[in-house]
């Protein structure tokens, strides 16, 4: 079992999408090294092989599932006290032996706990769980060599645990010295690395050691977009802004360390941020736009076509980003986000050109090649797409929107088998990806007119896809046309809950509308229908109303 985020900590900042059963997290252990390691922890997946009489058995289960619940409310001292009174009856039981040691790295007490982790390999040496707890451990505890070699052996096993393996051994290699092997290791960790803070900060600063700027700056950003960050962690953050002479926005925390006036236009940025959170569009525009007008920098530029998308000033946004990169010519997000402006409001063909003026001046750069595939096809060139798409699968490890934006292109293609086989690849790949399971489930619905077994392998996908993400409306909507005939209120319960997530889902008010119809309610079915009329005539006119981008603005 994993340890995941708990409502009350900042574990919040950390938790990763690895399957678990249960929250055991209640603590806080103090140093950046225990808060990167902590939510990893695993407990409870070892093979108990102690010879105990079948009750016996029993009795140390129930305590070893009594002493979790108490871990889940936050007892850890009452747990430690439940798991060891089942290793007095089973003192061989390689689950007990794993859930006591997990206990103790709560408690900050690693030591007891790498003794645990140590005792349950011994009796089940094949506990993946375990080994990564013991390679933790070890981690925390400054064990590089230790470490490595527990996370050496998980590396090769793939998926989550071998995600957490290569995180781990590109940190060791970053406080070792060894950035060259580090950054590709911390790259190969399937997305871990942008959800810890001192992950992001050891990524950046071996990239500075590289000097490589760039991607030092991009994982200070990721970094900046990250909650309940330590003092220790910002002050870390505004060293690495220093050295790497960074006119972006450090945040507040940076604020006093500035020595002279060549930080006003990030100081501008911070002020215009807190106008921003508290919906002060307007003026966080004014601000930026003033400071740009005397000392523009590519930050300022991005931050005015940031604001100015939101207050769909689509003019002023395009006229900032084609201004940010004639700045910094060499920075992919300002392409990425014209581009995207562009196809977002019917100009593919300008979102397509812009696309590639990006990778003429950043060539390696996944994003604006994955941008330019899914443009050419809503184009409709499918053969181009495609071939586009493939070029990105190469350029980087987590490569989950290639792959699935390349099963959209065969799927559109009158490809659906080459789509599965697609989908399939990726999912082994990407398990966590609620997307991927929802993209499945659309293309099984294509193929289950009259087919039973294909119709609930839709649903199963559509489900899986929920558990991961429960906030994405138009799941609970396609999943409602897969319930049985006879089964209406399930199929009401799943569009009630999509309209709640959107309450302007035109397919799902239409669908409820008709369930309603159907089973003889019919004046909240006419209302639902009467209302759903009045939105429609009211997003025709938004549309009428929209600006059409034709030309890139001077």
């Amino acid at each position: 079992m994993f340890l995941e985020d708990f409502d009350h900590s900042v574990l919040r900042q950390i938790a990763t999408r690895i399957t678990a059963t249960r929250i055991l997290a209640t603590r806080i252990l103090n140093g950046p090294a225990r808060a990167l390691a902590l939510p990893l922890f695993v407990l409870g997946t070892a093979i108990g092989t102690s010879q105990v009489p079948p009750r016996s058995a029993q009795q140390a289960e129930e305590l070893r599932q009594a002493g979790l619940a108490q871990v889940t409310r936050g007892h850890v001292d009452e747990a430690i006290e439940s798991f060891r009174r089942g290793l007095e009856i089973a003192p061989k039981d390689a689950r007990l032996l794993d859930a006591i040691g997990a206990a103790y790295s709560l408690k900050n007490d690693l030591q007891t706990a790498r003794h645990y982790f140590v005792e349950s390999l011994e009796v089940d040496p094949t506990s993946i769980s375990t080994r990564q707890n013991l390679g933790i451990a070890a981690f925390t505890l400054g064990e590089y060599a230790e470490a490595s070699r527990q996370f050496a052996s998980l590396y090769a096993v793939g998926g989550k645990p071998g995600a957490v393996a290569s995180l781990f051994l590109g940190l060791i290699a970053q406080r070792q010295s060894n950035c060259k092997t580090a950054l590709p290791l911390m790259e190969a960790s399937d997305g871990l690395l942008y959800q810890y803070p001192d992950a992001l900060l050891s990524y950046s600063e071996c990239a500075y050691q590289r000097s490589d700027a760039t991607r030092a700056r991009e994982a200070l950003a990721a970094f900046e977009k990250l909650p309940a960050k330590t003092p220790a962690q910002s002050q870390q953050a505004a060293d690495l802004y220093r050295r790497l002479r960074m006119i972006t926005s450090p945040p507040h925390y940076a604020k006093n360390d500035r020595a002279d006036g060549n930080d006003a236009p990030a100081a501008v940025l911070t002020r215009a941020r807190q106008f921003e959170a508290a919906g002060r569009l307007d003026e966080a525009q004014r601000l930026l736009e003033t400071e740009a007008s005397s000392r523009a920098t590519f930050d300022l530029q991005l931050e005015i076509a940031k604001v100015a998308k939101e207050r769909s000033d689509l003019a002023a946004a395009m006229k900032a980003l084609k201004r940010a990169s004639q700045i910094d010519p060499a920075r992919e997000e300002s392409y990425l986000e014209f581009s995207t402006i562009c196809a977002d409001h019917g100009n593919d063909q300008l979102a397509l050109d812009t696309a590639e003026i990006g990778l003429d001046h950043v060539p390696d750069s996944y994003r604006l090649t994955v941008q330019k595939g899914a443009v050419q096809e809503k184009l409709g060139n499918l053969n181009a797409a495609e071939q586009t798409l493939r070029k990105a699968l190469g350029m980087q490890k987590d490569n989950s929107i290639a792959m699935l934006s390349l099963a959209v292109v065969q799927a559109h293609s009158g490809r659906p088998d080459e789509a599965e086989e697609t989908l399939a690849s990726a999912i082994r790949q990407f398990p966590d990806n609620y997307y991927m399971h929802y993209f499945r489930g659309k293309l099984l619905m294509q193929a289950a007119t009259g087919k039973p077994d294909v119709n609930d392998a839709a649903r199963r996908s559509f489900e899986e896809s929920i558990r991961l993400n429960p906030d994405y409306a138009d799941s609970y909507y396609q999943i409602s046309g897969l319930y049985p005939a006879d089964s209406p209120k399930l199929a009401e319960q799943a569009l009630q809950r999509c309209l709640k997530l959107d309450p302007n889902h035109i397919p799902a008010q239409y669908a409820l509308a008709r369930l309603y119809l159907r089973t003889g309610r019919k004046e909240r079915g006419q209302a639902l229908l009467a209302r759903l009329k009045t939105q429609q005539r009211a997003e025709e006119v938004q549309q009428q109303r929209q600006v059409r981008i034709d030309v890139a603005q001077n």
